[in-house]
């Protein structure tokens, strides 16, 4: 049988992926290729073609830890790796950035099929392995909140505002509440899921029962009451200023706090035009919102961005 070495087209894209998770019960739907020059990717393997350990085995014994995908296969091979994304985060032959880039890939996969519909428990539970996935990284590496927060841009939309809250807020979790892993998994859940109450109503341009809406969909789902609490208290602010219930100071749930803060800085940041920079979005936030958020929570948050 004839060896296939078919050199892809030169307009063709290509992203570096991690071996870790390319195997499954199924074959890939995508083709893969190996990088033999700065701008030459040979044909490695066959789309529905089988692929198991032996053949990440030659590879891994002929010093080779990444193949590649066209960036137009890019969401298929995020739905294949998602079931082993800790495998693939916890995979350290990969830079740090191009782990990176797959979890980021597959959180905004989940995020965007989590608010097309009022989510059910299946997708919920999906939301949560991605979250323990990504929490695993923060802990496990120095850099690693760093190299996420690299491929946060203004998000629009509910799945890329929840995404980019979700990760800050865990960001956020780690400096002012401790940062362990059952606390760096609530915090994500709460940030991605605090504007879940929107689905549905993504129409209404002023929407204060989104917060209600969406704490009960979330108690119905079994989620945990700080999850619960983030998303019904999210808009209450320190000074009493806020809403449903007008709470004050500690009245106000602890994670609620967090997400609250969160929720505005991207909102300050992603929604002015022209763009202003982190430092300028935090500075207004300061300026417009003085009184609305404690102080520990506002310093923590400008040391996210140190």
């Amino acid at each position: 049988m004839a060896t296939l070495s078919t050199t892809a087209p030169a307009a063709t894209t290509y992203s570096a992926v991690p071996l870790v998770g390319l195997v499954g019960k199924q074959a890939p739907p995508f083709p893969l290729y190996l990088r033999t020059s700065d701008n030459t990717w040979v044909l490695y393997h066959q789309a529905q073609a089988a692929l198991d350990e032996s053949h990440l085995g030659r590879l891994q014994a002929e010093g080779i830890g990444q193949l590649f995908v066209r960036d137009t296969d890019r969401t298929a091979y995020y739905e294949r790796v998602e079931g082993s994304l800790d495998q693939v985060l916890l995979d350290r032959n990969m830079p740090l950035e191009r782990r990176a880039d797959v979890l980021f890939g597959v959180a905004m996969k989940v995020a965007d099929e989590l608010m097309a519909a009022p989510p059910d428990k299946p997708t919920v539970l999906r939301a949560q392995r991605m979250m323990m996935a990504t929490s695993g990284l923060l802990l496990r590496e120095n850099q690693g909140f760093a190299a996420v927060r690299r491929l946060m841009q203004a998000s629009h939309g509910l799945a890329t505002h929840g995404l980019t809250v979700g990760f800050l807020s865990m960001g956020l979790a780690r400096v002012v509440l401790g940062g362990d892993a059952a606390t760096l998994l609530q915090a994500g859940l709460a940030g991605l899921l605090h504007d879940v109450g929107k689905v549905g109503h993504e129409q209404l341009d002023h929407d204060p029962e989104h917060a209600v809406r969406g704490a009960a969909l979330l108690r119905g789902l079994g989620l945990p009451s700080p999850v619960v609490d983030a998303a019904r208290f999210h808009h209450e602010r320190h000074d009493g200023s806020g809403f449903p219930e007008g709470r004050r100071g500690p009245a106000i749930p602890e994670l609620a706090r967090v997400v609250g803060m969160v929720d505005t800085f991207d909102k300050v940041y992603s929604g002015k035009t022209p763009r202003v920079g982190v430092f300028d979005a935090l500075r207004i936030m300061a300026q417009a919102y003085r009184g609305c958020f404690d102080d520990k929570l506002a310093l923590g948050l400008v040391q996210l961005f140190r």
